[in-house]
């Protein structure tokens, strides 16, 4: 956020950048986060992923494919540059803070025109090889291929009951060291459910392995939950919560999936997806202390 940080904006934009994120929409700007590469965007569409050009808070490396919006076309009233062409489609899980928006209709087929009209323009040729502008712009183009490939979701091979049989770890003995029934040990040890974060922790040393690893051998998460642990809003609460374990975001991401996984198939009986939302929302009341 330095690039932000650094732009004399108003109170009410600082308080958006400031507040917990909601969900993304079109005309929004918002950062980029994902490993060490972080990058400003504006948001075009959005369905289950985003459509996102890079964009920079000043026209200094615009070039002759750039479009450059007018201070008065964006709420953070300076010149803002948007690579159009570099436009990718992108997980909604990159995006981690909501910093403004623009008052370009961007829904618009020919909204780079009608933006024109309204005071945008293009950039210029670059002078030469040696211009900066080439190396912006391919500094750009790699950091849109890491967000669009950027992927937390576990594969989760499944392997955890067969782990547990070559531990040879009895249902009684596996009861007994998880604290957990005789009835979920032994679902455990054929397969049926997955182990919580807690559990796999307490299992790692005894398995010879990582937490991690212990986690990413539970069968995959169900796709209702991988995509509603994909929104920004429940990124944010998982850096809140590396934060607090000093872990990894991924290692947060598996942790607090898997945790509202076991919980949900604790339940017996089940005719229809589990309510993911509303159990996502208690978890993490109760592990970040909301």
């Amino acid at each position: 956020m330095a690039a932000i940080g650094a732009v004399r904006i108003p109170d009410e934009v600082r308080a958006v950048v400031q507040a917990e994120p909601g969900e993304p929409a079109p005309a929004q700007l918002w950062r980029a986060r994902w490993q060490q590469v972080v990058e400003l965007l504006l948001i075009v569409e959005v369905d289950d992923a985003a459509v996102a050009m890079p964009i920079m808070l000043d026209d200094r490396h615009a070039d002759a494919q750039t479009l450059v919006l007018a201070p008065g076309q964006t709420s953070l009233a300076v010149t803002l540059t948007v690579w159009i062409d570099l436009v990718r489609r992108l997980p909604l899980y990159v995006l981690d803070r909501h910093v403004g928006m623009v008052t370009v209709d961007v829904s618009r087929a020919n909204w780079e025109t009608a933006a024109i009209a309204a005071g945008a323009r293009y950039g210029s040729d670059p002078v030469s090889r040696a211009d900066r502008r080439h190396e912006i712009r391919a500094g750009l183009d790699d950091a849109m291929d890491v967000f669009a490939t950027a992927t937390w979701t576990p594969a989760g091979t499944g392997e955890l009951a067969r782990l547990l049989a070559s531990a040879a770890i009895g249902v009684q003995q596996l009861a007994d060291t998880l604290d957990i029934t005789p009835q979920r040990a032994l679902a455990l040890r054929r397969g049926q459910v997955p182990a919580s974060d807690r559990e796999a922790a307490v299992l790692a040393p005894i398995l010879g392995l990582s937490h991690q690893a212990v986690l990413e051998a539970n069968p995959p998460p169900p796709a209702g939950l991988a995509a509603q642990m994909s929104r920004p809003r429940r990124r944010a609460q998982v850096v809140r919560l590396a934060r607090r374990r000093g872990i990894t975001e991924h290692s947060a991401w598996l942790a607090a999936t898997y945790a509202v996984n076991a919980q949900a198939a604790r339940q017996t009986g089940q005719s229809r997806e589990p309510a993911w939302e509303e159990r996502i929302d208690r978890y993490f009341q109760v592990a970040l202390g909301d």
